[in-house]
Order: structure tokens, then sequence, then C-alpha cells
């Protein structure tokens, strides 16, 4: 069964996302934040998903308080989506609601049509101090050129944990943070049968590629037994990058940057990340 790709997304973006979700972007000393009904907003679209997530929390409340009163939709080419349904924090974060300030909540939009590269999205929405409103463009998709469609790779010797992926791309200037994800992990038990690993299991994902055009991959591995996984890219728009490099800053640096998103009483970002073809990979 193929692994929901929005989850995976989520797990490489954790580092990124649910930290600075409610990071302290505001400018002080601004209204927002003297106001307890000011609301973080947090929306990543995920290309090739027909779900989408927006994670809010009262950032300057008590944990143990009630969470945001709010309503969005989201606008795509001839649609519109309500975020209608309340669900678990882990759908936004994979992780429980811990040291992250203020009451949250999760909620989803089933959408008509899978979300796409390269098209232009917006929402609008109300929350308790007034409306909000945003639009992106999501990046084109990312094109892994190598490694190719498989790889096969030697496991490391005695004297070595860990192996390298030469990886060569081609990506636009749309994608403001690139990010090689792993997932789909199994490793072959001695008795034939495979277990799947999480995703840690093989490395810390979260530092980004650097080069423009190629970087390598490094991949952890802790034993002798044949491993199987895929890997991919994963194309990240300018409004996530731009929050996540000024969060805590003050004061923000003018023209102040884009985060795709505003309103009263709101803010956040609402982007998009885009995968790449996979890779399969084999290490025997």
């Amino acid at each position: 069964m193929r692994a929901r790709s929005s989850s995976r997304v989520a797990a490489v973006l954790a580092a990124t996302v649910a930290s600075a979700a409610f990071g302290s972007c505001v400018r002080q000393p601004d209204p927002l934040e003297l106001d307890s009904d000011v609301v973080s907003v947090a929306i990543m679209l995920v290309a090739g998903e027909r779900e989408a997530f927006l994670l809010a929390a009262h950032a300057h409340r008590q944990s143990d308080e009630d969470p945001p009163t709010l309503a969005a939709a989201l606008r795509g080419p001839g649609w519109t989506a309500t975020f209608s349904d309340t669900v678990e924090l882990r759908a936004c974060t994979l992780t429980e609601a811990q040291n992250r300030p203020g009451p949250e909540m999760c909620l989803r939009a089933v959408l008509p049509e899978e979300i796409r590269g390269g098209e232009k999205y917006g929402i609008e929405g109300t929350a308790p101090i007034g409306p909000f409103s945003g639009e992106v463009v999501l990046p084109a998709v990312p094109i892994l050129i190598e490694p190719g469609d498989t790889l096969h790779l030697s496991t490391p010797t005695d004297y070595e944990d860990h192996l390298l992926i030469p990886l060569r791309y081609r990506i636009g200037s749309d994608v403001g943070t690139l990010l090689a994800d792993v997932l789909d992990i199994f490793r072959l038990e001695e008795d034939g049968t495979e277990t799947e690993l999480e995703p840690h299991y093989v490395g810390d994902f979260s530092r980004p590629l650097e080069g423009p055009e190629a970087d390598t991959v490094r991949i952890e591995y802790f034993g002798t037994r044949p491993l199987r996984f895929s890997l991919r890219l994963l194309g990240i728009g300018w409004n996530h990058t731009n929050f996540a490099e000024n969060e805590g800053i003050f004061p923000l640096p003018r023209p102040w940057p884009s985060f795709g998103i505003d309103g009263e009483g709101v803010y956040g970002y609402f982007d998009g990340v885009v995968p790449s073809r996979v890779s399969r990979v084999w290490v025997q």
C-alpha cells in the first residue's frame, strides 16, 4: 500500500513546519502581539494529494484554553473546498502538542482533484478578529536527473556506517527550499520477511540541499541486512522559506517578506511542496 504523501512530507518538514508555524514573526510593538485573539495559521499544500490541512493556534494564550474558532476555504482552478473537518493534530504535525505555544487545532478540506505543481491556489477565511486571505503558486515539479529509476548499492564495509548517494537535479527559481526525502524503507530479515522502518532509521533529511544542480545524500546504515527504499526530492515555495528564515527576527527587514497570507489578527504562511519522481534504491 502506498504511503500517504502528505504524511511523509509532514515528517520531513517537522523540524521547520511545526516549529516555524507559530514562531515569533510578529512585528513588535504590533498590536497583534498584545491581543489574545490573534490566530497563527500554517497551510502547506502537497502536490498529488486530494486533502489539504490547516494548522491554527491562539499562540498568545495558555495551552489549556480553547483553540481558535476559524472558518476557511481553499480555492483551486474552478472549485472551492471548505476546511470543514476537525481532525487530530497529528494529521497536521505528526507530533503531539508538546513545546508549542497556545491551544491548537487541525482542519481538513477534501478536494475535488489533486493538488498540482505550478498551479495557483487561494484561501479565504474569518478568524476572531477579522477576515484573512492568501494566494500561492506552487513550484513546478523538481526534475530528478540522477539517480535514475533504480539504483543498486553495496552494503558498507565493517568500518563504515553510511552510504553516499550523489544527486543531480534541475529546479526553477520558484523553489525556495529543496529537500531530499526517503520513504517506504524495508529491511530484509533472515527469515525472508521484511520489516518496515521509520525514516529516522536511515538519517536526518531536514537539511536543505544546497547545490543549485547537484548535492549528496547521506544514508545511515547500521547492520548488514539488505535494505530497499524510495528516494525523491521535495520542492518548497518561497512563502514558507521566507517565514522560516525570518522566524524570531525583530524587527523584520523592510520590505517585509511575503508569507502568502494576510488579514486582521492573523499571521503565518500559505505555501506548497511538490515531490519529484521516485528513484528505487536497493542496498545488498
